[in-house]
């Protein structure tokens, strides 16, 4: 079976999605909510976006944050360390979110963050 790739997009660019699609936000735009898996246990706390969105910190101290709690959730084990582990098994993949291409944003981190951790995954397009 051929390693997987990972790939991450806005919602609102669909001719950049490749694989299988995750949703890795705590909401989807409006009238789409079937158009992709869902991954609950990468989305960022909604303290960290809170504080984020309302200037209260950075986005590297974001990112800091969300991938401290996502190598708690992994050390933990559960349905993240479950999914992480089960990657080889996948098809090539594109992480969703609200954030347009270029801006900071938390789907880019996790790609970052799971390329750290399964070695047989492709590091593909990361908008």
């Amino acid at each position: 079976m051929p390693s997987p790739t990972v790939h991450t997009a806005s919602f609102y660019t669909p001719e950049h999605w490749q694989g299988t699609r995750y949703r890795v936000s705590r909401s989807h735009p409006r009238g789409r909510s079937s158009q992709w898996e869902t991954l609950p246990f990468v989305y960022p706390p909604r303290d960290l976006l809170v504080a984020y969105r309302g200037g209260e910190m950075g986005f590297d101290a974001l990112a800091a944050e969300y991938l401290g709690g996502l190598d708690t959730g992994y050390a933990e084990g559960g349905p993240l360390r479950e999914w992480v582990e089960g990657i080889p098994a996948l098809e090539d993949f594109t992480l969703l979110c609200f954030e347009r291409e270029g801006q900071p944003c938390h789907r880019r981190a996790l790609a970052g963050w799971l390329l750290g951790l399964a070695p047989s995954l492709i590091r593909g397009n990361l908008r």
